[in-house]
């Protein structure tokens, strides 16, 4: 058996080949960095036959570059849209490993594509006082899983139920308990007390700085 190619050092788009780290169908595996930060494990053939330039990083740029042509970077939804895709994709971010470390994504039909997103939105209810909501907690950003909704939401729940608004979501008390992990009692109390809810969510417990 011939031995394996040796990618270390090189780069291939914004990856820069990293060492070795095993074999998956046959096919050896690199840990590549990308040039945003990003590490990942790529086969060879996806490095040498250019299947793999980026994170997704380079695609996300390209789509800025090339279609800001619909004029509307201005618009509210784009700002929802940008901390999105921030709180699924950029590692750096406060609030990632609450959804993209937890494996929510983007469907491909809104990840790059912005017009797709707002022409999705203004079809289903969107207004500037609603926020995104997905149904499935622990489902993806896609149109099956997403809603606009508003704190008048299942307003016959609210006896039971405290609607909290955050990132642009809105969850009741338990969902933000069980999403980032933090007992509902204690998310109940901090709220009580006059805590705003990013600084109840994200205090370690026995913190009260």
């Amino acid at each position: 058996m011939p031995n394996p190619l040796n990618l270390t050092g090189l780069r291939f788009g914004r990856w820069a080949v990293g060492k070795r780290v095993g074999t998956q169908n046959g096919q050896s595996t690199w840990l590549c960095k990308c040039d945003c930060g990003t590490e990942k494990v790529i086969r060879s053939n996806s490095l040498v036959r250019n299947r793999s330039n980026s994170c997704g990083c380079l695609k996300l740029q390209f789509f800025i570059e090339n279609n800001t042509s619909h004029k509307l970077s201005h618009h509210p939804l784009y700002k929802t849209w940008m901390n999105m895709k921030s709180r699924c994709y950029n590692p750096n971010t406060k609030y990632y490993e609450s959804y993209g470390g937890r494996g929510i994504r983007i469907c491909e039909e809104w990840k790059y594509d912005f017009k797709a997103f707002y022409d999705w939105s203004m079809g289903n209810g969107w207004e500037g006082t609603l926020s995104i909501d997905r149904k499935q907690v622990n489902g993806n950003y896609e149109p099956g899983n997403c809603r606009w909704v508003t704190q008048m939401k299942q307003q016959n729940n609210r006896r039971i139920n405290r609607f909290i608004e955050f990132q642009g979501e809105e969850r009741t008390l338990m969902e933000w308990s069980r999403e980032f992990g933090i007992k509902y009692a204690t998310l109940s109390a901090r709220l009580k007390y006059g805590w705003d809810i990013e600084r109840a969510l994200f205090t370690p417990v026995g913190d009260k700085s």
